[in-house]
């Protein structure tokens, strides 16, 4: 059966306002699997939108309205392909939840690397979640880099698969009409992972 590239009807959901007051985090363990489970669900989004994970060298032009972000992403991939070898994140902003949820995933050992490059204006706009990525820093295998970044992509390497997620959504929970690219391919993959890693230049922050 081919797949249904875009349906609006099939992909409704729900928006979701997220509260990321400290108070809400004090029970930070409950909160991120709750956020787990609702991305597990929102894979069907996904699903429906291109029916199969992308082959080699196939790519899926995708749009969404509220039905998933960036993020979902993750535990698609997880879902589909097992467990995530290397994860490279170009983005502006990022949640402190999803912060917290990829902790979870690593602690989890579904993710085993990780890479973070993310505008430096993070520290005076979400100062917490600034102060989350330099504790992650220190105690996960995470690196990351500030630099003056507007870019949204994320480089997702599994055992046999080299996804690639480009596209209007942050790291975020403010989804809103999003449009995607979605492939797998190991040269552009590599592309991007050096462009991320290496042209980009940090600052200080």
């Amino acid at each position: 059966m081919k797949p249904k590239f875009f349906n609006i009807a099939e992909i409704q959901d729900t928006e979701i306002i997220e509260d990321e007051s400290p108070t809400s985090l004090v029970k930070s363990g409950i909160h991120v699997q709750q956020f787990l489970q609702l991305h597990e669900y929102r894979i069907n989004s996904i699903k429906d939108l291109i029916g199969q994970k992308p082959t080699e060298n196939q790519v899926y032009f995708l749009w969404s309205v509220h039905s998933f972000n960036a993020f979902t992403f993750i535990p698609y991939s997880i879902k589909e392909c097992g467990q995530v070898l290397e994860l490279i994140i170009a983005t502006y902003s990022i949640s402190t939840r999803i912060i917290e949820a990829l902790i979870k995933l690593i602690d989890k050992g579904l993710v085993l690397s990780v890479h973070i490059t993310i505008s430096d204006s993070i520290r005076t706009r979400l100062p917490q979640v600034y102060d989350q990525l330099m504790i992650l820093v220190e105690t996960k295998p995470v690196t990351v880099l500030y630099s003056w970044n507007h870019s949204k992509i994320s480089l997702i390497r599994t055992r046999e698969d080299y996804f690639i997620v480009e596209g209007s959504g942050n790291w975020g929970e403010n989804a809103q009409h999003e449009q995607y690219v979605f492939l797998n391919s190991k040269s552009v993959f590599e592309f991007r992972k050096n462009e991320i890693l290496n042209a980009i230049k940090p600052r200080t922050v």
